[in-house]
Formats: structure tokens, C-alpha cells, sequence
């Protein structure tokens, strides 16, 4: 599959399950946390509500890489993809992003002070993409064991996704 075929598919994945898996190094240590993300595809970015004050902004801005993983099990796709991190200061796209969900969080909407926007921009991705049907994988299992080969399940690729 060609690198746009399958980045497509990335963001496809990512529009189909907005809660990723995002892990950034803080303090020496690998921090991963589930966090909602709106996709805004014209500018190539992740937005995150995030806190000022909790320190992910800092931390994903220090960071070389930040990672978003995200897994689909029931169709057997998974992806791991690095990004860069900066901070979106638009109180207007704050509010173009807002969910009624971020209001559990700051109780004073998109004018909290304390919120604000994470942008996380996808530079490249490792992606699994195989067959969904368990029992097409377990022919493929049972057929290699039998040839004596390496299994056939599916796309492994590391891609350019800028």
C-alpha cells in the first residue's frame, strides 16, 4: 500500500475512536494517559483540551517526540505514531473545539484561563493493519506452520506522515 493509502487510514482510525493513548517522557519517566482529541485535518493536527497547569503542555513541548497509539481490535488495526507538540494560545479555536465533556473538567468554559490547547502534529506512524475474520488468521497461521514460512498478516509498515 502506497504511504497515502495508508496514512489515510491513520486518520480514518483517528476519526473513528477520538480517545487515544497519548505518552509523553516527563521527569525521566514514559507518562501515558487516555485523552480525547479533535482532529483538524487542514492544519495536520491533533487538539487536546488540556490544563496550563498540569504540566503535559511543558513536558510535550520539552519532548522530542510525543507518542498517540491507538488499537482497534476488532478490526485487527493498531497504530503507534510519533508527533510534534506545540501550544494553540486561540481562544477561538478553543471554542470551536469545545464539548460539553471539557465543561466537567473547567466548570468556567473555554474563557478558564487554565485551559488551553495541545496540537499534536503526526510526523510519522508504525502501523498493523491485517485481517479482521479470526478464522481467515487462523488459516494464515495454520498455512504457514504447515509451509514452514512466516505468517501473512497484513500490512507492518513505519510511514512519513507529514
Amino acid at each position: 500500500m502506497p504511504d497515502t493509502e495508508l496514512q489515510d487510514r491513520i486518520w480514518t482510525a483517528l476519526a473513528a475512536h477520538p480517545v487515544y493513548m497519548v505518552s509523553i517522557v516527563a521527569d525521566g519517566m514514559l507518562k501515558t494517559r487516555p485523552m480525547s482529541g479533535h482532529l483538524d485535518r487542514d492544519h495536520h493536527r491533533i487538539l487536546f483540551i488540556t490544563h496550563r497547569h498540569t504540566g503535559i503542555i511543558g513536558a510535550a513541548l520539552r519532548s522530542p517526540s510525543v507518542g498517540v497509539a491507538i488499537s482497534h481490535e476488532d478490526r485487527n488495526f493498531y497504530t503507534a505514531i510519533s508527533c510534534s507538540a506545540s501550544e494553540v494560545p486561540d481562544r477561538e479555536t478553543l471554542r470551536e473545539v469545545w464539548t460539553p465533556m471539557a465543561s466537567a473538567w473547567f466548570p468556567n468554559g473555554p474563557e478558564d484561563p487554565d485551559a488551553t490547547l495541545l496540537a499534536l502534529t503526526p510526523t510519522s506512524a508504525e502501523i498493523w493493519d491485517g485481517p479482521s475474520s479470526s478464522m481467515l488468521v487462523a488459516f494464515k497461521l495454520a498455512t504457514a506452520k504447515i509451509l514452514g514460512r512466516m505468517p501473512d498478516l497484513g500490512v507492518n509498515a513505519t510511514i512519513d506522515m507529514r
